[in-house]
């Protein structure tokens, strides 16, 4: 923004008297404008009364140039202004003026049910209503026919100037459990600005968003976004940008750049209440906790992350419906139920690390943690051990979440109180060791453990 200048708005036919002495004076615009340091063009446009206002140093320099006493010419002066907020000023009341008149197109939009027939999204009846919003200034939007696609060609401003686009659009989007799932999933961790698709690690939910942008003939860029000094990750990628900000580890957008599928897919968010009503919401809550979601098996519950008020209360809504809901503590929405989640939530989910997280804490499958194969492999040589000393052992602040994980599940057993711990034969098995072996050691080394003690 230019440094604040005032100018100044005087009587017309004292502009022009005051130009056209100073013209007289020096002979000619062109030497005028040397003396004032402003272009001829600028003072011919003053004299003819082109500008109606005058920046106050440059009226200044010319009643001194003159001769004339400032305070004999506020009698001409019809008021001074700050430039800038006079711009803003105008800005604003345009801004305004564009503000309500979006306002009103996005009014016209039609809700959701009206553009599904036969459990289809018609993209086609929703773009006769986008086109006039998508259209405003001097974008002109194109669209041809090729069979189950719209082809959208336009010409945007770019950095580069001018540059010709060209996107599809399927006409219809099928509303089925894939769907919903992949609808869970954009709400949740989608790529930012015009760019339609899913920012994420995981190589399951990269190849899922990328086979779902395919289906519907889209154009898949893969972009790692990644920490500046890390090392980066052997995954394939189009292009890497380093970023030396907040941003901690990396993370692959999977996208096509189409600010106009991106468009609907917000226009579905605004409707989310009439499809989570109507269609799979486990599918739904099952792709957003893919994307936001966690297992904390510290305390038993599966948690959905989520900051949007509006969206925090439609989905406290559903989930309590579901049974899903405990509550929500400012950050995450919480559930603890177990069973609703194994039964109805899992088999929809793709992210192999939380599905393993969640199968460990439901029904004691899939892969150990390496907390929990520490504490296995710690009373392997060393049994009969309290929770106190394990930690201690260990040097873990706390091992109760991890020893219950295990307990549960019958990796370890326990007697007395307090508890001591040693592994079972299937906690052994884990391991990767051979059970008689270690079972016949765990007997050795317990029974020498007693006799030091002077338990025998």
């Amino acid at each position: 923004m230019k440094k604040d200048i005032v100018l100044v708005q005087v009587k017309p036919v004292y502009q022009r008297e005051l130009f056209e002495r100073i013209v007289k004076k020096y002979h000619s615009s062109l030497k005028a404008s040397k003396i004032l340091k402003i272009p001829a063009s600028s003072i011919r446009g003053y004299k003819n009364l082109y500008f109606d206002s005058i920046p106050k140093s440059l009226l200044l320099n010319i009643l001194k140039k003159l001769e004339i006493l400032e305070e004999n010419s506020e009698t001409n002066i019809l008021r001074s202004f700050n430039r800038n907020k006079q711009i803003n000023i105008c800005l604003n009341k345009g801004r305004d003026i564009r503000k309500k008149y979006l306002a009103k197109l996005k009014s016209d939009m039609p809700n959701v049910q009206n553009i599904i027939h036969e459990n289809q999204l018609n993209l086609e009846k929703w773009l006769e209503y986008y086109l006039p919003l998508a259209s405003i200034g001097c974008r002109k939007i194109n669209i041809s026919d090729e069979k189950d696609f719209l082809v959208l060609s336009y010409r945007n401003f770019t950095k580069h100037g001018f540059k010709e686009f060209s996107k599809r659009l399927p006409k219809k989007i099928i509303i089925d459990n894939n769907f919903m799932y992949f609808f869970g999933l954009w709400c949740g961790d989608r790529s930012g600005g015009k760019r339609f698709g899913i920012c994420n690690k995981n190589n399951e939910i990269i190849t899922y968003t990328e086979d779902f942008l395919k289906k519907y003939n889209q154009n898949v860029e893969k972009i790692l976004y990644i920490q500046k000094s890390l090392p980066v990750p052997n995954i394939p990628f189009d292009k890497i940008f380093v970023i030396d900000k907040d941003i901690k580890g990396w993370v692959i957008s999977v996208h096509e750049t189409n600010g106009v599928l991106s468009s609907f897919f917000h226009y579905l968010q605004s409707n989310i209440d009439f499809l989570l009503r109507n269609y799979n919401s486990y599918a739904f809550f099952a792709g957003l906790f893919d994307a936001e979601g966690n297992v904390s098996l510290h305390n038993q519950s599966f948690r959905w992350a989520c900051k949007n008020e509006k969206l925090i209360n439609i989905y406290r809504k559903f989930l309590k419906k579901l049974d899903l809901y405990h509550n929500y503590d400012g950050h995450c929405i919480i559930s603890y139920n177990k069973n609703i989640f194994y039964k109805m939530i899992l088999p929809y989910m793709k992210h192999t690390d939380k599905i393993n997280l969640v199968q460990l804490m439901c029904a004691g499958k899939g892969d150990l943690l390496h907390e929990h194969y520490k504490i296995l492999d710690y009373l392997r040589d060393t049994p009969e051990k309290t929770t106190k000393e394990i930690a201690k052992a260990l040097k873990k602040n706390k091992v109760y979440s991890e020893l219950r994980i295990l307990k549960d599940f019958g990796f370890v057993s326990y007697e007395g109180y307090p508890h001591v711990f040693r592994a079972t034969p299937k906690g052994l098995k884990s391991i990767g060791e051979n059970y008689h072996y270690n079972t016949s050691k765990m007997l050795r080394v317990r029974e020498a453990n007693r006799a030091i003690l002077g338990r025998v």
